[in-house]
């Protein structure tokens, strides 16, 4: 019965699931076989129905759990039931899960905080973990940790015992069957955290709905509701299953230490009652410390430690992404996969969803309001007021997310450490850190193919030129299979004139051709967003720029993202060889079709006859030209979304780039105020000096950019 009510649960929640979009993920250790004992932290209702639900359909475990008594009425109280729930006041109830742990017919679910805990307030104590909710404030119980002895203290005697007729008597006075014990498995404890991200309150038409038939308003179920529905429907329910605890250590460990014998009834008392507390700490540490650390946790946990109360937004982002980086280099925790990748975009985007939705709600919740000059004002007494239990969640969830964190002192005194540090500090800081990843990123790559490190001086060398008291910066792209040491006379003349100047390296350049055919379009755009983040972290004004394909890279990021102004060099939207531009695409997708099939592609390599043959690869692969083409295509479609200010510069008879790429560029932006040069040479490569004398136009550069800021 319990298997075929498992199986309907599984129906019923993938079809809430696919109605809702209930997101459910899991991380964590793989569990052991039965018997296991999953010891929770518990925020919602519906917990009691997805855990064992999620077990059975990707695991196959047969699991039962204590669930509040309140649930246990009417028609929902029979199915709870029948899918092998119990009563927390069952007075039979430690029997029956001692009997399921000790035969291993079935897992347990058990959470010991003993009730929802929905202010999230946990403390550690001396030691010992406390939960403060409405109708208990305390230690977190220990009674299944005493169930978890008990039944190993018992398994174990079973498996001592030579005298079958003593056994029999055993398992009768302990309802033990004893057919079904499998004496070769020990209990595991596994420690379940569970985290919801991200948690917003707010009606909806589900909760309306109900709310028709059933007039709930004002009462604790709308509450429970309003929340619950919101995070079934529109967050992460996210569990951890961290390492597996072996009850039988604790017992080994502490007969060890005293010499005695399982038998032993007084020592075993005197176990149980020395080893709850340590095992039940043991345990919360693993179900507290895993839960997943989500934006809205470094969020909340940057605004409570500024040290004033006028926020400033720029500011709280830059004090974020400090953070964020600190919290990600520390060992062990649990991060939200958005905390692990492309982290600046917090501190590039004006328009970063995760930085808008936490600002969203604590301005809906009063702890933030605006005031005239655009700035925040910082309501911290609402954060520390002590709200009604069961309606913190709707009425302050901000508290409810610094709670799940703040024990964590680690990470709390990191948080404040930082807060200490001025704006300025944070900036330059942030800004180093960048420098310091865009260059490890060329180290590791380069030490993958050429098998040492790359020299400091390297062609292939991300190059930045920088002072603090320069207030401009240009970020600055190379082109295709060239390097940022083609750049580097431009860079000098710029930075001379007190221009910083950020020479980006694209992923797959600068080490060996290789390295191309395994990327893709998007790294490259990455590539330019660390790069311009780090130089807005320093910068009043930032330029963006590139020449060839990286004018192409320049663009599309000018159109995403607010510039200071635009400068595009020979850029790549059209060109001369028609190989490239129209055979490129097909040629890629038959070497794939070929590669399918086990054999070898009609042409994998393309040989390039470069002007700047000691910078640029003599060879690309054909899969990275599609690539380009990919890049092309996709900035055509965008052009019109550039609005900023823009300088185009062409080449007159450039032998690889049609020199209608810069008309196309001009007609296309949305730009107001645009230039374009046509400049004479019959090379490509018209910003490197060898060939061509590029430092009037280095110049024109310059002084493009001096016109800009000050218009």
């Amino acid at each position: 019965m319990l298997k075929l009510i498992l199986w309907i649960s599984y129906f019923i929640i993938y079809l809430i699931k696919k109605l809702s979009g209930a997101n459910i993920t899991t991380s964590g250790e793989d569990i052991p076989e039965a018997p296991v004992m999953f010891l929770a932290n518990h925020f919602t209702r519906f917990e009691t129905f997805v855990i064992p639900y999620l077990l059975f359909r990707k695991h196959k475990q047969i699991s039962r759990s204590l669930a509040d008594d309140t649930i246990f009425v009417g028609w929902l109280g029979e199915y709870m039931r029948l899918a092998g729930a119990i009563s927390n006041k069952n007075k039979e109830r430690d029997c029956i899960i001692l009997d399921d742990l000790i035969s291993g017919n079935a897992c347990w679910i058990i959470y010991p905080e003993g009730s929802m805990v929905k202010n999230k307030q946990v403390t550690l104590e001396n030691g010992e973990f406390c939960i403060h909710t409405k109708s208990y404030s305390g230690h977190v119980h220990t009674g299944s940790a005493v169930l978890a002895l008990k039944s190993e203290i018992m398994r174990e005697r079973i498996k001592n015992m030579d005298d079958e007729a003593a056994i029999k008597r055993f398992c009768k006075a302990h309802h033990v069957d004893r057919s079904k014990l499998d004496e070769s498995v020990h209990l595991h404890i596994m420690p379940l955290s569970i985290t919801y991200y991200p948690i917003r309150p707010g009606e909806n038409q589900l909760l309306l709905f109900i709310d028709k038939f059933l007039n709930l308003r004002g009462t604790r179920l709308f509450e429970e509701l309003e929340i619950e529905i919101n995070l079934l429907m529109k967050a992460n329910m996210h569990l951890h299953f961290g390492k597996p605890i072996v009850v039988k250590e604790y017992i080994d460990a502490y007969i060890a230490e005293h010499s005695g014998t399982i038998e032993d009834d007084d020592l075993m008392d005197r176990l149980i009652d020395s080893q709850r507390k340590v095992l039940t700490t043991d345990i919360m540490r693993e179900v507290y410390g895993n839960m997943q650390i989500n934006f809205d946790h470094i969020f909340i946990l940057s605004l409570v430690t500024m040290p004033t109360l006028k926020v400033c937004p720029s500011y709280l982002k830059t004090l974020i992404y400090k953070n964020i980086r600190e919290v990600h280099d520390m060992p062990g925790l649990n991060l939200h996969p958005e905390l692990q990748t492309h982290l600046f975009r917090l501190i590039l985007d004006n328009n970063y969803e995760p930085f808008n939705s936490a600002l969203k709600i604590a301005e809906a919740q009063n702890i933030l309001y605006q005031d005239s000059d655009g700035d925040y004002l910082f309501d911290k007494s609402l954060l520390e007021k002590d709200y009604d239990f069961h309606k913190i969640r709707v009425k302050n969830t901000m508290q409810v997310i610094l709670n799940e964190i703040k024990w964590q002192e680690k990470i709390c005194n990191a948080a404040a450490e930082h807060a200490t540090l001025s704006e300025q500090a944070l900036r330059l800081d942030n800004f180093e850190y960048l420098r310091s990843v865009d260059w490890k990123d060329y180290e590791e790559e380069y030490i993958y193919y050429q098998y040492l490190p790359p020299p400091k001086d390297s062609i292939g060398a991300p190059q930045v030129y920088f002072d603090q008291k320069n207030t401009v910066g240009l970020v600055f792209a190379h082109g295709y299979l060239s390097a940022p040491a083609a750049l580097e006379e431009m860079a000098k003349y710029l930075f001379e004139k007190g221009i910083n100047i950020y020479l980006l390296r694209l992923s797959g350049h600068g080490t060996d051709p290789k390295a191309l055919k395994e990327i893709k379009l998007d790294e490259w755009k990455s590539d330019f967003e660390r790069a311009f983040a780090a130089m807005r972290q320093v910068c009043d004004k930032v330029f963006v720029g590139g020449f060839s394909t990286g004018g192409l890279l320049a663009l599309l990021h000018a159109a995403k993202y607010q510039v200071d102004g635009v400068i595009v060099v020979n850029t790549a939207l059209k060109l001369n060889n028609l190989r490239v531009e129209y055979v490129i695409t097909t040629l890629n997708a038959f070497n794939e079709m070929i590669e399918y099939l086990h054999a070898h592609g009609i042409k994998e390599w393309i040989d390039n006859h470069s002007e700047l043959s000691h910078i640029n690869y003599p060879k690309h692969p054909l899969s990275s030209v599609a690539e380009l083409e990919k890049l092309m295509d996709k900035t055509r479609k965008l052009l019109s979304q550039v609005k900023d200010p823009i300088l185009i510069v062409q080449g007159d008879h450039d032998p690889v780039v049609n020199a209608k790429s810069a008309n196309m560029i001009y007609e296309s932006v949305g730009s107001q105020k645009k230039e374009l040069e046509f400049t004479p040479s019959t090379y490509h490569n018209i910003l490197t000096p060898g060939k061509t004398d590029p430092y009037e136009l280095f110049e024109n550069i310059y002084e493009y950019i001096m016109r800009s800021v000050s218009s």
